[in-house]
């Protein structure tokens, strides 16, 4: 089941290459603004270089928005005339709803792993410690499909789901500093770099390649539970819909 939902989602060829080359070209595009303008992104980049820091903060913005991958498929199965031959099926939905999940982790985290390869290839970004970094964003991906599948099913509709998506997606960059420096406070450090998944995230991610491994255990632990939070959480909605 996981590999017809795998052939499922490689059809959407253009929103695959939307998810990958958008951020590519965002990120060379602030990369040249930050350069031209003398002032660094607010990221808290550490050691690490600009390029690396906008790459690492661009692929887990658009893994929010990858979110669309499980979320979308699964209205198109449960929310639209296909839900009768789904229900009638000798498939549990739950079998069909993890499948879609896999496999839509499966995807975003391969989108990922290509912008870091381009990042790198194209933009010479560097990411010392690369296997912990790709675990980090393997949970991260993992976090935003169970969060938009969890959205969908509390909402019942797809719209609602791509809104609080979009709007997430749109604001939480901006308080890790991606777009701009934050202010110099210790409130605006600790949103930086503990107020949001994607801030987790990406702390953990900054603070492996520094290794500054207390804080990327932490950082890395929270998102963990946060993921367990949300599959606790997809359990009840999951038996609602199979009634």
């Amino acid at each position: 089941m996981i590999a017809f939902q795998l052939k499922r989602s490689s059809r959407d060829l253009v929103g695959h290459a939307v998810l990958i080359l958008f951020p590519l070209i965002l990120i060379f595009f602030f990369d040249y603004l930050y350069k031209n303008i003398s002032i660094e992104t607010g990221m808290g980049m550490g050691g690490q270089s600009r390029i690396t820091a906008l790459a690492i903060g661009f692929a887990l913005t658009f893994q929010i928005y990858g979110s669309a991958i499980s979320f979308e498929t699964l209205a198109e199965d449960l929310y639209s005339p296909m839900h009768d031959r789904i229900f009638s099926s000798p498939v549990e939905i739950r079998s069909i709803i993890l499948s879609i999940l896999v496999s839509s982790t499966v995807v975003s985290f391969l989108q990922t792993s290509i912008l870091l390869v381009f990042s790198s290839i194209i933009l010479g970004a560097s990411f010392p410690s690369l296997p912990l970094v790709l675990l980090v964003l393997l949970v991260s991906v993992v976090f935003n499909q169970l969060l938009g599948t969890v959205l969908l099913l509390l909402t019942g509709g797809v719209k609602t789901a791509n809104m609080v998506t979009t709007i997430y997606g749109s604001i939480v960059p901006m308080t890790v500093g991606l777009y701009f420096p934050l202010p110099q406070t210790e409130f605006f450090r600790i949103l930086r770099l503990f107020g949001t998944p994607m801030g987790l995230a990406n702390t953990a991610s900054l603070a492996v390649m520094e290794g500054q491994h207390r804080l990327f255990l932490i950082c890395f632990a929270v998102l963990v539970i946060l993921i367990a939070l949300l599959f606790f959480c997809l359990r009840p909605l999951v038996r609602r819909i199979s009634r």
